[in-house]
Order: structure tokens, then sequence, then C-alpha cells
């Protein structure tokens, strides 16, 4: 065949779509048909295997498939002194693997955490090891556990065991660590509303930490859930007043001699001095069950408020109250 001929049937297959667009004319006209069934059958089934993933040991794997792991903290709510705004709390966090996760559940031989806060109302003070991991190490804490406390976040590191001699699976939570965080006072100081606060898992540091978990030796990106911490503040407990036993029952009788007992007998201990203060005059003295017993046997004037039911202490003093009669 001339080498013109090779060339008009080499541009005469490169303007075709298909070999059936050749001319009827062509001799392998029915290899053509039978080619390009097959080629089609054959393009069927790789757009199926693209499209679902490949298929091995009984289950599909997705061709987006990896390893899925997600840091979850507790919701913590944090009081604070209304005056003062101090106050302190901690915060769980726990890890987790996810069903979808390729290779559920793997072994993880390590990981670490970079997470930050509102420098502003929050300060972290401490980190200590979740109670799922002091006994990770084959019964001892992890081999190295390293943490850092930044102005913004903090930072942890941790590997079971040097050799590989531990791991283990997060098939469901379980606590990593322990994060304490005391309030920025000069912020919360007289806010009578509140603060709601978010905890973010985010690189920090210099170098920076990312949050990622190990297995067999490669680093997988650990997705973190946002924290919330509610700071609260701490509003004075309701008493009624005169209620020396905080019983939660103005009983004259048994109320007055609390009262004396506690003015006389050394030893003698309350829960709400608050409610002792049967005048209200800041001070508790013998003028207090005085009055509370005239009020009981011989027609005295009423206790001030509250009384005789529950509320809150309108005078603003330094008496304290840990426990009263009051829900």
């Amino acid at each position: 065949m001339r080498t013109g001929s090779i060339n008009a049937i080499l541009l005469e297959l490169l303007s075709c779509s298909s070999l059936l667009d050749l001319p009827a004319s062509r001799s392998f006209l029915k290899w053509a048909q039978r080619y390009e069934m097959r080629c089609e059958l054959i393009r069927a089934r790789m757009r199926i295997v693209t499209l679902v993933g490949l298929f091995c040991c009984g289950f599909w794997v997705p061709s987006d498939a990896q390893v899925l792991f997600e840091y979850q903290p507790t919701p913590t709510d944090i009081l604070y002194d209304l005056t003062s705004g101090e106050g302190s709390g901690s915060v769980s966090i726990f890890n987790v693997e996810l069903p979808a996760s390729l290779g559920f559940p793997n072994n993880v031989q390590g990981w670490t955490m970079s997470l930050v806060h509102d420098p502003s109302i929050l300060e972290a003070i401490e980190i200590d090891q979740g109670s799922y991991i002091q006994t990770v190490n084959n019964g001892n804490p992890p081999a190295f556990w390293q943490t850092s406390i930044e102005a913004n976040g903090i930072t942890i590191g941790a590997l079971y065991c040097f050799t590989g001699c531990a791991s283990c699976v997060y098939e469901i939570p379980k606590e990593i660590a322990v994060i304490s965080y005391q309030t920025v006072a000069a912020t919360l100081a007289g806010d009578l509303d509140g603060e709601t606060t978010t905890l973010v898992f985010t690189p920090m540091g210099n170098p920076p930490v990312t949050n990622v978990m190990v297995v067999s030796g490669v680093s997988n990106p650990v997705i973190g859930q946002d924290g919330t911490v509610n700071l609260i503040p701490a509003l004075e407990p309701e008493i009624v007043r005169g209620d020396a036993n905080t019983n939660g029952v103005i009983e004259p009788l048994a109320d007055g001699i609390t009262a004396l007992n506690y003015l006389f007998l050394s030893g003698t201990s309350v829960t709400c001095l608050d409610a002792l203060d049967c005048n209200d005059d800041a001070s508790v003295n013998l003028a207090d069950p005085i009055l509370l017993l005239s009020w009981g046997f011989a027609m005295g004037s009423p206790l001030p408020a509250p009384f005789p039911d529950c509320g809150v202490d309108p005078t603003d003093d330094l008496l304290s109250c840990d426990a009263s009669g009051c829900p």
C-alpha cells in the first residue's frame, strides 16, 4: 500500500468519532462493529468502577475514603463571682473514630492536639491526662506526654510507646485530656448577663502544632468539634430570714436556739449566716435571736425581707451563705 493511501486512511479514521462512521465499503466493517461493541462494554465497566470505587475484601471503598477521627469537647458551664469576676472550671476532651473511617477501627499509636480559646475571657491553667489515657501504655501512662500552655490556647503531644508496643482503638468516645481554665476576672467583674465563648481546634504555636492521629506510623488529620463554654454569674442564693437551721421553715423556738448556740457555744456551726441576720444590719449578734423570738412569741414586727418566703437578700453585705433551706 502506498504511503498516500495509508495517510488517507489515517485521516479518515481520525475524522470519525466511531469506527462505525467509516464508509460501508470498507472490508473490516464487521470487525469494526464487533470491536466497537467490546469497547463500549469496557468503557461502561470502567465508568461503574470510577463512580463507586473499588470492590475488595467484601466491602466497597469510596475513592475518597480516609481515616476519620474526631475530637469532642464537653460543653461546660463556669460560674464566676459577680463582684470579682473570678471563676474556674474544666473541659474534658474525648476522641472517637467515625464509623465511616477507612479500616475502622484503627489502632492508634499517638496524637497531637492544638486547642485555641479567647484570651480576653479565659486562661488555661492546667492540662491533665484523660481517664482513658492514664493506662493506655499497657496499664501505664503514655511514654511521651508533652503539653504547652499559651495565652490563647494549649497544645498536647502524646506517644503511647516509643517501640510501638502499645496502641488502642477509639470505636467509642474516650476521654484523652482534661483542660482547666480560669476566667479573666477584669473582663467579667460586674457582668450580670454572662458570656459564651468557643474553643476551636486549629494549629497554633511556633512551629505550629496540628491536630493529627497516628495510625501505622502515618499522621491523619483530626476533625475537631468546637467546644462551648458558658460563663455564668453566680448570683446570691435565696434565703428565708430567720431560718437559722436552714430547714426551709421558720420555727421561732428551734431557729432561735440555733442562733443562740452559734453565738455562745463554741464549735457550733451554721451554713447560712445571712439567714441569721434577723434585723438585716449586716452582722450577727444577740439582737437577731431576740428579734426572732419576739416575732414568734410576743407578736413582734415581721422580719425584713426575704420573709417568710424565699428570696434574695436586698442588702449587699459580706455575710456568707453556703447552703440555705430554699430550693
